[in-house]
């Protein structure tokens, strides 16, 4: 597999527990050793901007993709980074799609969770076969899974609804599927 981008989503809050701020910082170091460029929401904030920030130290190329409403207040980067400023939330999420060759899927919010569920849904239609990794730290994805457990459970979905994603909780874990994908 031939991936050299992957689009991460992830949280743009800037109120999280250390933790996870870490966690982002160890992962754009892996993708920046492995030279997978990242495609982002284009923000200096939150998971985002922790994120970009690692990656631009690091000398990693960075997408950042952001809709003009969010320039201020998500503090788009507009140095070090191939920044696209787009007209909508739309436009920002089909270049998402578009431009990375995989999915890494962070802590994140309802903008992340929007993204997610729109990648997966597409994946089950055959609209794509991109990788998609849930990054689980700490279980917070786990009320997700459950749900998706209960859509399987009840019949809206067949059990190859869990076969269009992986799910990692650690970092060695990120390594040994980026290993697998170099081979």
């Amino acid at each position: 597999m031939n991936i050299k981008s992957l689009t991460i989503y992830c949280s743009s809050s800037n109120n999280l527990d250390d933790e996870y701020y870490r966690c982002t910082r160890e992962i754009s170091k892996i993708l920046s050793n492995y030279g997978i460029s990242i495609v982002y929401g284009g923000g200096q904030v939150g998971l985002m901007g922790e994120l970009a920030k690692t990656s631009i130290k690091l000398g990693n190329k960075v997408v950042g993709i952001i809709p003009e409403f969010l320039v201020d207040k998500e503090k788009a980067f507009f140095d070090d980074i191939d920044l696209k400023i787009v007209k909508n939330m739309q436009e920002r999420k089909k270049l998402l799609f578009d431009l990375g060759d995989g999915f890494l899927i962070l802590p994140g919010g309802t903008g992340t969770l929007e993204e997610l569920i729109e990648v997966i849904s597409s994946k089950k239609l055959q609209l794509h076969n991109k990788p998609i990794i849930f990054y689980n730290l700490n279980n917070f994805w786990e009320p997700l899974f459950n749900q998706f457990e209960k859509i399987i459970n009840n019949k809206f979905a067949n059990k190859n609804l869990q076969n269009l994603y992986e799910v990692i909780d650690n970092t060695d874990h990120l390594k040994e599927i980026i290993y697998s994908w170099k081979k």
